[in-house]
This record gives structure tokens, sequence and C-alpha cells, in this order.
């Protein structure tokens, strides 16, 4: 305000106070206009038109189709009071017997086929009942027996079997050591087993170990 002020005092004057009149005068006038001034831009929402609020189209459809119900439920009921109120003419007694129309030809053949596709099937079930069965479940286990035999001569430790494995989650695990001839793992090294030395005679002798063969040397 200072500079504008001091802009105007440059500016040569006649008469200082009608001069800051006339200036009051020209800044109520802007501060009228700026009050009365409008936007320049619309911030008014879009209008509203009928043709897409309202759908004339499907609402003419829709009273087309209630019309057409209508009309068709006036006719069905209109159908009904008249048959109601009117003796049946389907009656034998004035249209006569009934009509019957032809069999089909081929009827009897197919009731064959059905008989003798039901026949077969009862004698397959038939020889499946009645068949012998080919595996022999006690050659299976007395086969089984002979091979357990066989394993715990062939074997040096004790035999852990599948079948003992499976009854492990029934057994106490003391009642299963004691079954399965299973022991806890020493920290002491066992001593080695002499070796067998095989000798032409047909005799076999224990071969020394390391600590008779050192008193033997001695």
């Amino acid at each position: 305000r200072g500079n504008m002020y001091a802009y105007r005092k440059c500016m040569p004057r006649l008469n200082k106070h009608l001069d800051d009149k006339w200036v009051k005068h020209c800044q109520n006038l802007h501060r009228q206009r700026l009050k009365q001034m409008k936007p320049a831009i619309d911030n008014k929402p879009p209008p509203k038109y009928v043709h897409l609020v309202q759908n004339l189209k499907k609402q003419q459809k829709d009273e087309e189709r209630y019309s057409q119900i209508e009309r068709d439920n006036y006719l069905l009921l209109d159908k009904m009071s008249y048959i109601m109120t009117h003796p049946q003419l389907l009656d034998e007694k004035y249209m006569g017997p009934p009509v019957t129309y032809g069999k089909s030809l081929n009827k009897e053949y197919r009731k064959r086929e059905l008989m003798r596709i039901t026949e077969e099937n009862l004698q397959i079930l038939r020889r499946i009942q009645h068949k012998e069965p080919h595996y022999n479940h006690l050659e299976w286990e007395e086969q089984a027996r002979r091979d357990e035999e066989h394993l715990r001569n062939c074997c040096e430790y004790p035999v852990v079997l599948p079948a003992i494995r499976q009854s492990r989650t029934q057994l106490p695990r003391s009642s299963y050591r004691e079954q399965s001839g299973y022991s806890e793992p020493s920290l002491v090294q066992p001593t080695p087993a002499p070796l067998q030395v095989r000798i032409k005679g047909g005799k076999s002798s224990a071969a020394p170990t390391g600590s008779q063969a050192a008193q033997a040397s001695a």
C-alpha cells in the first residue's frame, strides 16, 4: 500500500483531496464488482435426461407381455368354465369305444432279447459264485512259515519280521524288546570272535588272537 501511495505521489495532481476521494470511489466500485462477480467454471451437476432415467421401451414391452399373459389366462379360464358347465363329449356314451392304437411290430422281439440278456447275466453270476478259488491261502501260509524258518536258520542276529513291526504299536516297549530279542547298544566295544581256520585233515581250529600271538613270540 505504501508503494501504491508512493506511485500516486509521483504523479502530478491539482487537488489531493479530490484525487483521494476519486481513488476511494474506484476502490468501492472494484469491491462491488468482486461481490457481484459470477464464476467462470460451471460446477453444477449435469442435467438429467428422461430417456436415461426411464427406459420407456422396456416398460412398453413389459406392458405388452402382461397384457398377453392376461389374455391367455382369460382364454384358459373361459375354456375351463365351458368344460365345467357342459357335458363331457369324450365319454363312451357320446364318442363310442376308445380308440386303440397299433402296437409295436418288434415288441415281442425286444422282450425276448431282454429275457435272453437277463438269463445270460444270471448264468454268469452263478458261475462266479460257484467258481473255486485258484489260489490256496493255506499253501501261502505254509510257504511263509517255511521261509521264516529258513530265514531264522540263516541269520546270525535276531530276526525282526514285518508282522512283529506291525504289532509294535499294540505291544508295550518292554514286551516288544523281549519278543524280538532287541538289546540296547553298549558303549563298550565287544571283543571280536576268533577266526576259524580250516585244516586239511578236516578239523578246524581257532586262530590265535593278538595277545596270544605276542606271548607265543616272546
